[in-house]
């Protein structure tokens, strides 16, 4: 069955129309706030709960994106797919000039040690593509998908007809490593990207979302962020990392992760955390989320 965009966008839209912080998650929105308030980092939060209530602390503020935006990357790729009927084991090809060294690639290092690096044009399954880009990271795949499915003013596009404000894609991961400042261009309100996983954790009804949700849930990347609690609680989560570079001060770009989560009473709810200027290295950096995590969590389970 294909998913039919335009009737489940409204009633997304009623649904997110009325989300609202209530008194039912007072401890959980006081909670957070005082986590974040003596942290040495800009810290960002959004918590959208059974698709109506929100708790947000800096949620409405833009923070670079990082590698979260191979998310909606993917979403924009899956589109184009339905529209044009191409299956998601589609052969597609790129050049040895897409392989960049000096960026994080898994699949370009695998590559490199195949026979296959000696012919000027490689090809390989969308879906292997989709699955480096989102359970590894992979940035040369990233940018690969990115040009399939448009460009980035297409995946901006994507994200506007869908109704979605608040998140710009502006320039591929080749962009962003030759020029470490447009990592800012690329950026999201952890509302907004709390919101389209929330809007994506609803779409049941196709084949190529469910083959997304398996390659999310399944993520090789930031395993001690957003996941290792919900695990613990013996939750689902299917999410996306992102991780900035060091900054010349010693302080951490980004530190990232977004996601959407299932209990195992059924409830659910979606959730980013965002941090940039982070006066921690990575490892603490990603307890801070882990922590989030376990609050959002041990709240959910309180109720």
């Amino acid at each position: 069955m294909r998913w039919k965009l335009l009737p489940m966008l409204l009633l997304w839209l009623t649904v997110a129309g009325g989300c609202k912080h209530g008194n039912h998650y007072a401890g959980l929105q006081s909670a957070l706030e005082q986590f974040v308030a003596d942290k040495d980092a800009h810290i960002g939060i959004a918590v959208i709960i059974d698709g109506r209530d929100t708790v947000a602390v800096n949620a409405h503020e833009q923070f670079p994106m990082l590698s979260v935006y191979k998310f909606p990357i993917a979403l924009a790729m899956a589109e184009v797919c339905r529209e044009r009927n191409i299956p998601l084991d589609r052969m597609i090809e790129f050049g040895r000039d897409d392989l960049h060294a000096d960026t994080y690639s898994p699949m370009t290092v695998h590559i490199l040690s195949s026979s296959t690096v000696h012919t000027e044009e490689l090809k390989m399954p969308m879906t292997s593509l989709l699955r480096y880009m989102l359970q590894q990271s992979d940035n040369n795949a990233s940018d690969i998908v990115m040009r399939e499915a448009g460009g980035a003013d297409t995946v901006d596009s994507y994200l506007k007809k869908i109704g979605i404000d608040g998140i710009r894609v502006y320039c591929s991961e080749a962009d962003m490593h030759s020029d470490n400042s447009l990592c800012y261009a690329n950026s999201s309100t952890p509302m907004a990207m709390a919101r389209l996983m929330d809007w994506f954790d609803n779409m049941h009804d196709d084949s190529i979302s469910a083959t997304i949700k398996h390659m999310m849930e399944t993520c090789a990347t930031g395993t001690g962020r957003l996941q290792a609690p919900i695990v613990d609680a013996g939750g689902v989560t299917g999410h996306k990392t992102g991780t900035g570079f060091e900054l010349p001060d010693g302080r951490l770009m980004a530190v990232n992760d977004a996601g959407y989560v299932h209990l195992p009473d059924g409830r659910r709810y979606s959730i980013a955390v965002f941090i940039d200027n982070s006066g921690y290295d990575l490892e603490a950096s990603e307890a801070l989320i882990a922590e989030i995590s376990r609050i959002v969590v041990e709240e959910m389970l309180r109720h």
